[in-house]
């Protein structure tokens, strides 16, 4: 790794610890995991970061470029479009690690305060992305939802139930079922038929 001043090299190990929990999981990934990746001795993580605070910034990094990339970053786009893509993508394959994170930081946090912090921010974040989402829909016409706030709630508890049973090794719900079973309850919430 070339000598970096201090920023950089802290945004470097920030990205190597968000690939290294997004491959293991929170609970799996080591330090030693980040500063391999990194090709770095294992002092140097220290001297920029705790172990704690190393993997509650990256989960935060992860899962707000996921928020950004799915909702927020799609201010342009039609909200049934956006809200539709988030339902049909919401059990892909590709999603199973971002759940495992989500998950893992829920039960990891009530012995991690940092981690436990990140998880709660994070969750507030994906909240308001998906109330303003669903405001903007009624304003626009395109459903109605008076309560955006609340119905955002109301979805997310099913999103991350349904992820959770879907993680299960061989859960007797499919991911289509899941898929589904989303699409019921969002449209429930937004007013349109099933």
């Amino acid at each position: 790794m070339p000598r970096l001043k201090g920023a950089d090299r802290r945004t470097q190990i920030l990205e190597a610890a968000e690939r290294v929990i997004l491959h293991k999981g929170l609970a799996a990934a080591t330090t030693r995991d980040v500063t391999s990746d990194l090709g770095v001795a294992a002092g140097l993580l220290a001297h920029y970061f705790s172990w704690s605070a190393l993997r509650a910034a990256a989960f935060s990094r992860v899962v707000v470029a996921d928020i950004d990339q799915s909702v927020t970053g799609r201010s342009r786009d039609a909200p049934d479009t956006v809200l539709s893509d988030l339902v049909d993508g919401a059990f892909s394959a590709e999603a199973d690690a971002l759940w495992r994170l989500w998950l893992e930081a829920t039960e990891m946090g009530a012995s991690d305060a940092l981690l436990a912090e990140a998880a709660s921010e994070a969750t507030d974040r994906w909240h308001g992305a998906l109330s303003d989402l669903l405001a903007r829909g009624h304003s626009d016409g395109v459903w109605t939802c008076p309560t955006p706030h609340e119905s955002s709630w109301r979805i997310i508890a099913i999103l991350l139930g349904l992820a959770g049973l879907c993680l299960i090794p061989g859960s007797p719900l499919s991911r289509d079922a899941a898929t589904h079973h989303l699409r019921i309850a969002v449209r429930h919430e937004c007013g349109l038929s099933a």
